[in-house]
C-alpha cells in the first residue's frame, strides 16, 4: 500500500484523497485478512469484501484503481474481473442544511471566513477546491475554478455569479485552521449535526432548481448529470431555492 500511496503522491493526488484510499484499503485488508499476499487475491475474495462494506459502489471504484495499478506493476498475475462485480447504488438522499440553518451560519460568520462559506455553501465548491484560492479567479460575472483547484476532476470550469455576489470576490483568501473555525461557527449558529459534504450538497440541490437543467448544473458543480439527478432532484422546492439565494444578498 505504501508504494501505491507514493505513486498517488507522485501523480499529484490530494492528501484528502490519499487518506481516503488508506481507509478503504485498510477496510479491505480487515475483511480479507493478512494471511494472503495481494498476488493471491481473487475476484471472489474482493466480491466478498465488497458485500461487507458500506457504499460498495464507491469502494468498487477504489478497488478497481488499486488492483489495476497492481497488475500494471506486475504484482498480481492477472487483472481482476470488476465487470462481474454488481453493486447496488445507494438510495439514501444526501443530508442538506435548511434555509434557517444557512441564515444562522451567515449571521454568525466572521468577516474573514465569509468568502470561504460563500464558495462552499452558496457556489457549491468542494472543500478541497475552495481553499486553493491561487487557482480561483473571476471575470465578466463568472467565477473560474482552474484545473489545479479542481483536484477531483482536473477540469477547469466557469460558474455563473448571481447579482449582488461581487462583494464576496474581493475577500477570497487562503484560510487556516478551517476545521476548528467551522466547528466554532456551527456551534455559534446552533447547528448540532454537520453531515459530510453538507455545504456542497445544499448548494447542489438549490442550483439544480435554479438552472432547471441537469447538464448546466453539472457543468457548474463539476459533477455528472446522472449523479445530480439521482441525488439532488426534488430535495428542495423552487420557493425554498429562491429564499436560499436571497440570503446571500
Amino acid at each position: 500500500m505504501r508504494r501505491y500511496t507514493g505513486w498517488l503522491q507522485d501523480n499529484d493526488r490530494s492528501p484528502r484523497y490519499i487518506q481516503e484510499i488508506r481507509w478503504v484499503l485498510g477496510e479491505l485488508r480487515s475483511h480479507i485478512g493478512d494471511h494472503l499476499s495481494v498476488a493471491q487475491h481473487t475476484t471472489f475474495l474482493v466480491v466478498g469484501a465488497l458485500k461487507k462494506c458500506q457504499s460498495p459502489g464507491t469502494k468498487k471504484i477504489r478497488y478497481q484503481s488499486f488492483y489495476g495499478w497492481l497488475y500494471d506493476q506486475q504484482l498480481i498475475p492477472q487483472p481482476l474481473n470488476f465487470k462481474s462485480i454488481k453493486t447496488r447504488a445507494s438510495r439514501t438522499n444526501p443530508e442538506i442544511l435548511t434555509n434557517q440553518q444557512v441564515a444562522s451560519l451567515i449571521h454568525h460568520c466572521p468577516d474573514n471566513l465569509r468568502s470561504y462559506i460563500w464558495l462552499c455553501l452558496c457556489m457549491g465548491l468542494r472543500v478541497s477546491e475552495a481553499n486553493r484560492t491561487q487557482h480561483i479567479s473571476h471575470r465578466g460575472g463568472f467565477l473560474i475554478i482552474g484545473e489545479e483547484a479542481a483536484t477531483k476532476t482536473r477540469t477547469r470550469r466557469v460558474c455563473e455569479l448571481l447579482p449582488g455576489h461581487d462583494k464576496f470576490l474581493s475577500c477570497i483568501e487562503h484560510q487556516r485552521n478551517l476545521k476548528r473555525r467551522i466547528n466554532e461557527l456551527r456551534q455559534q449558529a446552533g447547528i448540532l449535526t454537520w453531515p459530510r459534504n453538507c455545504m456542497r450538497h445544499t448548494a447542489a440541490s438549490h442550483w439544480l432548481n435554479y438552472y432547471q437543467d441537469e447538464a448546466k448544473t453539472a457543468l457548474h458543480l463539476g459533477h455528472s448529470p446522472t449523479m445530480l439527478h439521482r441525488h439532488y432532484k426534488a430535495l428542495v422546492t423552487r420557493k425554498e431555492s429562491e429564499e436560499f439565494f436571497r440570503l446571500w444578498n
